[in-house]
C-alpha cells in the first residue's frame, strides 16, 4: 500500500477481488468463523494491518494525508469501498460478458473516484 496513492490502492484491491471472487468469500468466512478475539502478535493479518496503520500515520505526519482522520478509519474506509462490489456479485449476474467488462471498468472508476475524493493522492 502506498499511502500517497490510496485511490490506486483501492483500484488494485477491486481488481484483485474481481478476478478472484473466491478469495473474497474465503476471507469473509475466515473473519466470521476463525477470528480469535484480542490482539495476537503472531497473527499475520493483525501485523499487516498494524503496518498499514503505521504507514498511514507516517503519511499524515509528513503532510501526505489529512491528519484529521484516524489512520484506522482510513484503512477501513478505503478497504470497504474497494471491496464493496465484491460483496454484491448478485447485482452483476444478469450482464452479458461484454456488459460485464464495462460494468467492472465503471465500478473500478467509481471506487477510485470515491477514494480520491476522501483521500486525494499526493506527490
Amino acid at each position: 500500500m502506498d499511502p500517497t496513492d490510496l485511490p490506486g490502492y483501492a483500484g488494485r484491491i477491486h481488481d484483485y477481488f474481481a478476478a478472484q471472487p473466491e478469495h473474497f468469500r474465503l476471507m469473509t468466512w475466515g473473519q466470521l468463523e476463525l477470528a480469535a478475539p484480542g490482539v495476537r502478535p503472531d497473527d499475520a493479518i493483525q501485523r499487516a494491518a498494524a503496518h498499514r496503520i503505521e504507514q498511514l500515520r507516517t503519511a499524515q505526519e509528513t503532510g501526505h494525508l489529512d491528519p484529521a482522520w484516524d489512520p484506522l478509519d482510513v484503512l477501513v474506509f478505503v478497504n470497504q469501498i474497494a471491496m464493496s462490489w465484491a460483496n454484491r456479485p448478485d447485482l452483476a449476474r444478469t450482464l452479458s460478458p461484454e456488459d460485464h467488462a464495462l460494468h467492472l471498468a465503471a465500478r473500478r472508476a467509481a471506487i477510485v473516484a470515491a477514494v480520491q475524493r476522501l483521500f486525494p493522492a499526493t506527490p
